[in-house]
């Protein structure tokens, strides 16, 4: 559960933007960000500890007046 979906991102939201709110809102640095087309991105956190702590934090957070959407992602099967 390393791994979070960001839902509702603004369209000028993006790597960096995001790495900078993580770091200055939660002190969780990510090990990788991937923004996607559409308004939503997948953060790897460095381990489940600070995974939960961007959670509490983040999730609800009004950036670039956008409510953000936190939560683990959740892989898809087939």
């Amino acid at each position: 559960m390393n791994q979070l979906y960001i839902g509702n991102l603004p369209v000028e939201a993006n790597e960096e933007s995001l790495r900078e709110l993580f770091h200055e809102r939660s002190r969780v640095v990510p090990k990788s960000v991937l923004v996607k087309k559409g308004g939503y991105a997948f953060v790897e956190c460095p381990d489940e500890q600070a995974a939960e702590k961007a959670i509490k934090v983040l999730n609800g957070f009004k950036f670039m007046d956008s409510e953000l959407l936190v939560e683990p992602s959740v892989p898809q099967g087939r």
